[in-house]
């Protein structure tokens, strides 16, 4: 494992601990290894959410540009598809966001 001496381990009155697992607490009783730095936050999640919603919408928009363009290259379906694709993901992270407003102010309001 490592060298270390007893005399290194323990000195007077405190007795180092050693960390031989990811999975064991630090020094400051937060939770060590990767899972700790994996942890999603509900920022984290809203954000991968709505960049979702954007690449949805810029798909959508590709597509239309597209078919402008060039339009034997895509079929009518697939832009319709999109773009109701594109319009749901937006309503539903408006639907979510809303709520979410809401709840907070219910909690700013209990206190």
């Amino acid at each position: 494992m490592n060298n270390l001496l007893p005399v290194d381990i323990a000195s007077g009155d405190v007795i180092r601990m050693l960390r031989t697992s990811p999975n064991h607490f630090t020094t400051t009783g937060q939770l060590g290894g990767a899972e700790a730095e994996k942890a999603p936050s509900f920022e984290s999640a809203m954000l991968k959410a709505l960049d979702g919603v954007n690449a949805s919408q810029q798909e959508s928009s590709n597509l239309v540009q597209q078919m402008l363009v060039d339009p034997d290259s895509v079929d009518a379906h697939e832009v319709t598809i999109a773009m109701s694709e594109a319009s749901m993901t937006l309503n539903i992270a408006r639907t979510v966001l809303d709520r979410v407003v809401r709840a907070w102010k219910e909690v700013l309001n209990t206190r």
